[in-house]
């Protein structure tokens, strides 16, 4: 190789090396800023649940009715609670509880034939949301619950901002001694197998005094008189089968067919509820905010 093809490829390198490296002209990358990562527990949890309430104590509201309903979008969270048939004219306390069941007869210790409070908090344990006045934390809106009107019956609605209300879950516990309870820092809330307990009878029911208070409420108070355990709702409730030929109106007039027989309409358990009780509109959107109350 002549002494000029030397010279052309030393040149050629070394515009390699200053074109091609690292700290030279030329323009920088910017960092590629990646987006949040969503808490795949928090993403999972969306969605809405449902909790059927039943009597827990017979003898005192054997006809209480009603349901829970949960529902987490995005960083939106709602609580609803319809509850009818109860003792009318009163506040009624509504916890959900992390624990797994409701209470039964079988529960009760005493055997005074009622569940009071201590027997009732052995079975579904600590409340991890207040179903009051203030959604996003737990004490904020302590003490402030719906009250039944003559008929026995509320309905109640509120909205948290889910960030909010994981914020305040995973706080320090500044009292061990309470009925509450809080998330440790890696912890999502669980909805799926907690219960809701609604509580709260009339002073002038004849409680023996065995029936126990618990905390600041009295003895009618804390007495547990409703309970549901929340589950995902997966599907749509109810079902029909498919070859039904007709579906007879009151009327007499029929759907689905020509022969106007209903060969039958296969309807799963129902899994929603209406009020017993009380003139609320024709539609939600006329139901009044129920009478609150302090405890």
């Amino acid at each position: 190789m002549n002494r000029k093809a030397i010279s052309h490829l030393i040149l050629l390198t070394s515009l390699v090396s200053c074109n091609g490296g690292g700290g030279g002209g030329g323009s920088e990358s910017k960092p590629v800023v990646q987006p949040p990562v969503p808490n795949p527990l928090e993403t999972e949890m969306m969605g809405t649940y449902q909790a059927l309430l039943r009597p827990v104590n017979p003898t005192l509201s054997k006809d209480v009715n009603g349901s829970l309903t949960l529902v987490k979008d995005k960083n939106e969270f709602v609580a609803d609670v319809r509850f009818s048939g109860g003792p009318a004219g009163i506040l009624h306390v509504q916890n959900i509880h992390v624990g797994k069941r409701c209470p039964t007869m079988d529960d009760d210790l005493n055997r005074d034939g009622y569940i009071d409070a201590i027997e009732g908090a052995e079975v579904y344990k600590e409340i991890i949301v207040p179903l009051d006045e203030d959604l996003n934390s737990q004490r904020m809106g302590w003490g402030t619950f719906p009250v039944a009107d003559d008929y026995g019956y509320y309905f109640y609605s509120q909205v948290a901002n889910f960030e909010k209300l994981m914020t305040d879950l995973k706080e320090e516990d500044i009292n061990l001694q309470d009925d509450f309870v809080k998330l440790n820092a890696n912890e999502t809330l669980q909805l799926s197998g907690n219960v809701i307990i609604i509580t709260g009878v009339s002073k002038d029911v004849p409680l023996p005094d065995t029936v126990a208070p618990r905390g600041r409420l009295t003895n009618f108070q804390a007495i547990p008189i409703a309970c549901g355990v929340i589950s995902k709702v997966t599907s749509v409730p109810g079902r029909i089968d498919n070859d039904q030929t007709g579906i007879k109106f009151p009327g007499g007039e029929s759907i689905g067919g020509s022969s106007g027989v209903d060969d039958g309409a296969d309807f799963a358990s129902s899994t929603t509820t209406t009020s017993t009780g009380g003139n609320y509109g024709e539609d939600d959107n006329e139901i009044d905010p129920p009478e609150t109350g302090s405890i």
